[in-house]
Protein backbone atom coordinates (compact mmCIF):
# COMPACT_ATOMS: atom_id res chain seq x y z
CA UNK A 1 0.00 0.00 0.00
CA UNK A 2 2.90 2.32 0.69
CA UNK A 3 2.53 5.11 3.20
CA UNK A 4 -0.77 6.67 4.20
CA UNK A 5 -1.20 10.40 4.61
CA UNK A 6 -4.12 12.80 4.77
CA UNK A 7 -6.08 12.26 1.57
CA UNK A 8 -9.48 12.23 -0.08
CA UNK A 9 -10.23 9.70 -2.82
CA UNK A 10 -13.46 9.05 -4.70
CA UNK A 11 -14.91 5.65 -3.89
CA UNK A 12 -14.11 4.22 -7.33
CA UNK A 13 -10.41 5.20 -7.12
CA UNK A 14 -7.97 2.25 -7.17
CA UNK A 15 -6.35 3.50 -3.93
CA UNK A 16 -9.63 3.05 -2.05
CA UNK A 17 -10.00 -0.53 -3.24
CA UNK A 18 -6.37 -1.34 -2.53
CA UNK A 19 -6.65 0.21 0.94
CA UNK A 20 -9.82 -1.78 1.63
CA UNK A 21 -8.06 -4.97 0.46
CA UNK A 22 -5.17 -4.32 2.87
CA UNK A 23 -7.68 -3.65 5.67
CA UNK A 24 -9.63 -6.84 4.86
CA UNK A 25 -6.45 -8.94 4.96
CA UNK A 26 -5.43 -7.32 8.25
CA UNK A 27 -8.88 -7.85 9.80
CA UNK A 28 -9.31 -11.42 8.55
CA UNK A 29 -5.76 -12.76 9.00
CA UNK A 30 -3.35 -10.68 11.08
CA UNK A 31 -5.81 -9.59 13.73
CA UNK A 32 -7.68 -12.82 14.55
CA UNK A 33 -4.69 -15.14 14.12
CA UNK A 34 -2.07 -13.11 15.99
CA UNK A 35 -2.80 -9.58 17.14
CA UNK A 36 -6.00 -10.23 19.08
CA UNK A 37 -4.04 -12.72 21.22
CA UNK A 38 -1.47 -10.04 22.03
CA UNK A 39 -3.95 -7.47 23.36
CA UNK A 40 -2.92 -6.20 26.77
CA UNK A 41 0.67 -7.40 26.36
CA UNK A 42 3.86 -5.50 25.57
CA UNK A 43 4.14 -7.35 22.25
CA UNK A 44 1.11 -5.72 20.57
CA UNK A 45 2.67 -2.23 20.41
CA UNK A 46 5.84 -3.79 18.97
CA UNK A 47 3.87 -5.55 16.22
CA UNK A 48 1.86 -2.43 15.37
CA UNK A 49 5.08 -0.40 15.18
CA UNK A 50 6.25 -2.87 12.54
CA UNK A 51 3.09 -2.05 10.56
CA UNK A 52 3.97 1.66 10.81
CA UNK A 53 2.01 2.99 13.79
CA UNK A 54 3.86 5.48 16.00
CA UNK A 55 3.41 4.07 19.49
CA UNK A 56 5.32 5.35 22.52
CA UNK A 57 6.82 3.46 25.43
CA UNK A 58 4.78 1.66 28.09
CA UNK A 59 1.53 1.90 26.11
CA UNK A 60 -1.28 -0.49 27.08
CA UNK A 61 -3.41 -1.60 24.14
CA UNK A 62 -6.60 -3.52 24.83
CA UNK A 63 -7.46 -3.21 21.15
CA UNK A 64 -5.78 -4.06 17.88
CA UNK A 65 -8.33 -2.15 15.78
CA UNK A 66 -5.93 0.12 13.91
CA UNK A 67 -6.05 0.39 10.14
CA UNK A 68 -4.10 3.11 8.31
CA UNK A 69 -1.17 2.48 10.62
CA UNK A 70 1.10 5.37 9.77
CA UNK A 71 -1.74 7.85 10.43
CA UNK A 72 -1.82 6.84 14.11
CA UNK A 73 0.37 8.18 16.89
CA UNK A 74 -0.02 7.16 20.52
CA UNK A 75 2.08 8.85 23.21
CA UNK A 76 4.08 7.27 26.02
CA UNK A 77 2.12 5.57 28.83
CA UNK A 78 -1.23 5.96 27.01
CA UNK A 79 -4.02 3.46 27.48
CA UNK A 80 -6.44 2.25 24.79
CA UNK A 81 -9.19 0.13 26.35
CA UNK A 82 -11.12 -2.74 24.79
CA UNK A 83 -12.87 -2.08 21.49
CA UNK A 84 -11.65 1.51 21.35
CA UNK A 85 -9.76 2.84 18.41
CA UNK A 86 -8.36 5.57 16.29
CA UNK A 87 -10.56 5.50 13.20
CA UNK A 88 -8.36 6.99 10.51
CA UNK A 89 -10.80 6.90 7.61
CA UNK A 90 -14.43 7.73 6.87
CA UNK A 91 -16.64 7.49 3.82
CA UNK A 92 -18.65 10.66 3.20
CA UNK A 93 -20.65 11.27 0.02
CA UNK A 94 -18.83 8.47 -1.83
CA UNK A 95 -15.43 9.90 -0.88
CA UNK A 96 -12.91 8.12 1.35
CA UNK A 97 -11.29 10.63 3.69
CA UNK A 98 -8.09 9.58 5.45
CA UNK A 99 -6.67 11.61 8.32
CA UNK A 100 -4.30 11.35 11.24
CA UNK A 101 -5.35 10.55 14.80
CA UNK A 102 -3.07 11.62 17.64
CA UNK A 103 -3.39 10.34 21.21
CA UNK A 104 -1.24 12.14 23.77
CA UNK A 105 1.04 10.97 26.54
CA UNK A 106 -0.73 9.31 29.48
CA UNK A 107 -4.10 9.70 27.72
CA UNK A 108 -6.80 7.14 28.50
CA UNK A 109 -9.36 6.13 25.86
CA UNK A 110 -12.35 4.33 27.36
CA UNK A 111 -14.06 1.15 26.16
CA UNK A 112 -15.89 1.35 22.83
CA UNK A 113 -14.66 4.93 22.25
CA UNK A 114 -13.59 6.20 18.85
CA UNK A 115 -11.46 9.11 17.66
CA UNK A 116 -12.31 10.11 14.07
CA UNK A 117 -9.81 11.32 11.43
CA UNK A 118 -8.02 14.57 12.17
CA UNK A 119 -8.74 14.40 15.89
CA UNK A 120 -6.24 14.92 18.69
CA UNK A 121 -6.48 13.79 22.29
CA UNK A 122 -4.13 15.80 24.51
CA UNK A 123 -1.64 14.66 27.12
CA UNK A 124 -3.16 13.46 30.44
CA UNK A 125 -6.64 13.55 28.90
CA UNK A 126 -9.33 10.98 29.69
CA UNK A 127 -12.00 9.94 27.21
CA UNK A 128 -14.88 8.07 28.82
CA UNK A 129 -16.54 4.85 27.66
CA UNK A 130 -18.79 4.90 24.58
CA UNK A 131 -17.48 8.32 23.53
CA UNK A 132 -16.86 9.81 20.10
CA UNK A 133 -14.26 12.44 19.25
CA UNK A 134 -15.48 14.15 16.08
CA UNK A 135 -13.37 14.65 12.98
CA UNK A 136 -10.88 17.50 13.38
CA UNK A 137 -11.68 17.96 17.09
CA UNK A 138 -8.90 18.59 19.63
CA UNK A 139 -9.30 17.64 23.28
CA UNK A 140 -6.91 19.81 25.32
CA UNK A 141 -4.34 18.51 27.79
CA UNK A 142 -5.43 17.60 31.33
CA UNK A 143 -9.15 17.29 30.71
CA UNK A 144 -11.88 14.64 30.93
CA UNK A 145 -14.51 14.07 28.24
CA UNK A 146 -17.58 11.87 27.82
CA UNK A 147 -20.39 11.31 25.33
CA UNK A 148 -21.16 11.05 21.66
CA UNK A 149 -20.12 13.60 20.55
CA UNK A 150 -17.89 14.36 23.52
CA UNK A 151 -18.51 17.13 25.99
CA UNK A 152 -16.22 18.40 28.72
CA UNK A 153 -16.65 16.79 32.14
CA UNK A 154 -13.86 18.65 33.93
CA UNK A 155 -10.42 20.16 33.62
CA UNK A 156 -7.76 18.36 35.65
CA UNK A 157 -4.73 19.78 37.31
CA UNK A 158 -1.60 19.37 35.24
CA UNK A 159 0.42 16.26 36.05
CA UNK A 160 3.50 17.02 38.12
CA UNK A 161 6.71 16.86 36.12
CA UNK A 162 8.85 13.77 36.63
CA UNK A 163 11.84 14.20 38.83
CA UNK A 164 15.13 12.43 38.38
CA UNK A 165 14.14 10.07 41.24
CA UNK A 166 10.94 9.10 39.36
CA UNK A 167 12.94 8.25 36.25
CA UNK A 168 15.28 5.97 38.22
CA UNK A 169 12.38 3.73 39.24
CA UNK A 170 10.25 3.95 36.05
Amino acid sequence: MGGYRDAEWPMWDHRVWFSEAVTAIYESLAEPLLLSHLQGTGLLPVCLRLFGAKIGRQVWLGTSDITEFDCVSIGDEAQMNRHSGPQTHLFEDRVMKVGRVSIGKRAVVGKHSIALPGSKIGDDTRLGNLSLVMSGETLPDCSEWQGSPVSLIRRQKAAPPKTSDDEKYA
